[in-house]
């Protein structure tokens, strides 16, 4: 369970169950058409996902064209990891808008240990697309 803990700076941070400086760990990765699947973190300790969110900047023009977060222990290929949300982000939504995307209502998706990655699992082209996807991790 975390608990709050102040931090050396005076300010507030979270520290998980194995210690560590603790603290709201945002990942963010910054798409363009070229993107492939890949690996946005691997984790050096248990974490738990809290939040996903996206803004497409500009939306794709190739068709319909989506990804999943997934979680992904090592040595497993990225599109067999476990989705960590319903639905997925759409590359060719709306331009200036954001998508908050609903987390798996099954816990253990969330939880992370030590050497699982999120990764990035596309799905069509991203013909023009542009835009960014956050994941959002406490220390568990």
């Amino acid at each position: 369970m975390p608990m709050i803990r102040q931090n050396a700076d005076s300010s507030l941070g979270i520290e998980g169950s194995a210690g560590g400086e603790g603290g709201f760990i945002p990942l963010t990765l910054n798409y363009t058409a070229s993107i492939v699947d890949c690996t946005l973190f691997t984790a050096d300790r248990p974490y738990t996902v809290k939040a996903i969110r996206g803004r497409v900047d500009v939306a794709g023009t190739g068709g319909a064209c989506t990804a999943v977060i997934r979680k992904v222990p090592s040595a497993t290929a990225i599109t067999a990891g476990t989705a960590l949300h319903s639905a997925s982000f759409n590359l060719v939504g709306t331009a200036n808008a954001q998508q908050a995307l609903t987390l798996s209502t099954t816990a253990s998706d969330l939880l992370l240990a030590a050497g699982d990655s999120i990764c990035f699992d596309l799905t069509g082209t991203a013909t023009s697309a542009v835009g960014a996807i956050s994941v959002f991790l406490n220390p568990a």
